[in-house]
């Protein structure tokens, strides 16, 4: 089984700071330190240093006793197979997936994993999803058999565009075959367990 968590986008601004979110995500894991491989591909390289360290303060304002580990493209696989968690921290989706070998079964590889995902992140989780900026429609890597639109009806994300969600909603609907759509807000984060 895998849990996928799946977060709109900035998690850590919540009324709680992710308390919730990081509650969710250690209490199946009984063993610590609870491992966790944060995976910044969505992002450039040149940002993984500060953005790393901006998710060690988030954890450890939220959790006691868990180790952080920055994901590198050329030993990914084996850091995989080490961690608890695996982070798919937001960013691009297509820089994401171009990092990870398209001949790896990461279904097979991610059992008995927590899978999250953040914005881009979520969205290379999903089948399908849907990007508020552009109204483009991406497909992901599949994991979840879903359709995912992450910064839901925010208004930050958005800052100066308008964005109409609704439409973009029954674009992502009508995209290919018909399947769940699921949405989260900035602050909001869903789980599945399969």
């Amino acid at each position: 089984m895998i849990k996928y968590m799946l977060i709109g986008g900035y998690i850590h601004k919540a009324e709680d700071g992710g308390k919730a979110f990081c509650e969710e995500l250690i209490k199946s894991i009984e063993h610590r330190p609870i491992k966790i491989l944060d995976c910044l591909f969505a992002r450039t390289e040149d940002s993984w240093p500060a953005k790393l360290n901006d998710d060690r303060i988030f954890f450890a304002k939220n959790m006691l006793d868990f180790q952080l580990e920055l994901a590198s493209p050329a030993t990914f696989l084996d850091q995989l197979k080490n961690s608890d968690v695996v982070f798919f921290q937001g960013g691009t989706p297509h820089l994401l997936m171009s990092q990870l070998d398209p001949n790896i079964d990461w279904g097979k590889e991610l059992q008995e994993k927590i899978l999250v995902g953040s914005s881009g992140g979520a969205d290379t989780i999903a089948k399908y999803y849907a990007v508020g900026k552009t109204g483009n429609i991406g497909q992901g890597l599949g994991l979840l058999p879903i359709k995912f639109i992450p910064h839901w009806k925010s208004v930050e994300y958005a800052q100066e565009i308008v964005i109409d969600w609704e439409a973009l909603f029954e674009k992502l609907q009508s995209h290919k075959e018909p399947l769940e759509i699921v949405t989260a807000g900035d602050t909001e984060f869903v789980v599945f367990e399969k």
